[in-house]
């Protein structure tokens, strides 16, 4: 596997882990939501920044190309955040509460690829799927 292809797993995987420990940490006085106007609001800013060094036309051009499914993403993504937020609020622990919510999405997904996007099931998924519903019951 080329790094090209690894590359952008690990930052999935470094930016979950310190979101996680972050939101894990975040002051509980905090109205979650404002937080999050916070956080959107440099996220903004970075990824305007990033656009502009990335790409080489004037973003009057760029407009064009966003649609709806990049609207609806920014309403979803308030409720993953502040569904996390909410969940260590609530007293998950973050060793649990990320691997819970990913396993069950895991498995959702699976069902999902299949069904939407003629993707195979094949026995090593199934396999998974079961492993990863072991998993939940042992984390409880």
């Amino acid at each position: 596997m080329s790094m090209g292809y690894i590359a952008p797993l690990l930052l999935v995987i470094f930016c979950n882990l310190c979101y996680h420990l972050l939101s894990k940490n975040l002051p509980g006085n905090t109205n979650p939501f404002i937080g999050l106007v916070a956080t959107y609001g440099v996220a903004f800013i970075g990824s305007m920044i990033l656009f502009l060094i990335t790409k080489n036309t004037i973003f009057a051009n760029e407009k064009n190309s966003i649609n709806i499914f990049n609207l609806v993403i920014g309403l979803i993504i308030i409720g993953v955040e502040g569904g996390y937020m909410l969940m260590y609020r609530t007293g998950w622990e973050v060793s649990k509460a990320s691997v819970f919510a990913n396993i069950v999405l895991a498995g959702l997904l699976l069902i999902l690829g299949a069904v939407l996007f003629k993707e195979s099931i094949d026995a090593k998924k199934i396999i998974g799927v079961v492993l990863c519903a072991l998993g939940i019951a042992l984390l409880k």
